[in-house]
């Protein structure tokens, strides 16, 4: 390492001095340990809502939409809600067999639901 990003680092880590010179190294060190997990639960929670309301959408689009509104996510992401709905994706599988996985697990409910009404349907 040379002096040069030696001296940014000091500098920002003077930043954070500054601002607690008032308290204890102590009292220093659990304010932040205790900011960085409220921060770490906020992001988890926040995660789980998204997709949940993710997948609340996807089962209300028919296929094209879906597909669609899927590639725009990440992969990563389309595994958070492969978790979600209980379906068994892997990781080393590409994007579009992730997506079709999802679509397909998606249009069951519905295909499910149109054999139970079928008979009500032919009247």
């Amino acid at each position: 390492m040379n002096v040069n990003t030696l001296t940014h680092m000091l500098e920002k880590a003077l930043v954070l001095l500054k601002h607690y010179e008032h308290c204890t190294v102590e009292e220093m060190l659990d304010d932040l340990s205790a900011k960085l997990q409220n921060q770490t639960r906020k992001k988890q929670t926040k995660n789980v809502t998204d997709y949940a309301n993710v997948i609340k959408q996807i089962k209300n689009m028919n296929k094209e939409a879906a597909t669609t509104f899927l590639t725009s996510l990440k992969k990563e992401q389309l595994l958070h809600i492969g978790a979600q709905m209980n379906i068994k994706l892997q990781k080393r599988e590409t994007k579009q067999l992730l997506i079709e996985s999802i679509i397909t697990h998606c249009s069951f409910s519905e295909l499910y639901s149109q054999m139970a009404n079928r008979k009500s349907q032919n009247k």
